[in-house]
């Protein structure tokens, strides 16, 4: 009862591999993880480089900002009703940062900016910051409510942290269950990874979140780009403004 119809026929279906939204660069580690190496970008797709980058690379089409925080564990106020939802203050402060140095001088135009969280709470957590920031426009979204949407940069805030002495690099499924929860559904990894047109910047506990091998993977993988940061170094480049 786990796996929908979808899962379950997938196999027997056509794929559509040509996508028009993601630069390659994006598009390259979800059709390793998840397409068998099928899925490409139209070949007259023409995206701009990132902006995103850092001081030992100016330029990263996907990046993952490192931080530890603290996990708070929150009630909010749903459209269900109220929920136990989590949130990361620290996550919250570098998000916030990057979208703020996006936004400035309107170097990118807030509504081609979405910020994805698997967590209610730390979305509206987001929200608060950005509002104290001044900055407005920008889509703040459960991952699952940005099916089927795009954006020009999208922000991940993946939340979950732990100390490190909990840290069990052979974990059991209650274990990520646990310290996870669905984080690690590849659904929701598919979904999150897959909204950017020009930048993704993904933040959050990479020791935590290699455990899951799924992030493992794709933890290896910005690091063979060089794009494994700490989160603090995550900076976004201004482009030159043109002459007259």
């Amino acid at each position: 009862m786990d796996r929908s119809l979808f899962e379950r026929y997938h196999r027997d279906a056509f794929l559509l591999d040509t996508q028009y939204r993601m630069h390659q660069a994006i598009c390259t580690f979800p059709s390793m993880e998840f397409y068998g190496r099928r899925l490409r970008a139209w070949q007259g797709l023409r995206r701009p480089a990132s902006i995103l980058g850092y001081a030992g690379k100016e330029s990263c089409s996907i990046i993952f900002g490192c931080v530890q925080g603290q996990e708070q564990s929150l009630l909010v106020s749903t459209d269900e009703g109220n929920e136990n939802s989590k949130a990361n203050l620290e996550e919250v402060a570098e998000v916030v940062r990057i979208t703020k140095q996006l936004t400035l001088d309107r170097t990118v135009d807030p509504q081609d900016i979405a910020i994805l969280t698997p967590y209610n709470a730390q979305a509206v957590a987001i929200s608060k910051g950005l509002e104290r920031e001044g900055v407005t426009g920008v889509t703040v979204s459960s991952i699952t409510k940005s099916q089927g949407s795009e954006w020009r940069y999208v922000l991940v805030s993946t939340v979950r942290t732990c100390p490190r002495s909990d840290v069990d690099q052979r974990p059991t499924k209650s274990w990520l269950k646990k310290f996870l929860g669905f984080v690690v559904d590849p659904n929701q990894v598919n979904v999150a990874i897959t909204r950017a047109q020009e930048g993704l910047c993904l933040i959050g506990d990479h020791i935590l979140l290699s455990c899951c091998p799924l992030w493992r993977r794709l933890l290896d993988f910005c690091a063979a780009q060089k794009s494994l940061v700490p989160a603090s170094q995550v900076e976004v480049r201004r482009r030159p403004a043109m002459s007259s």
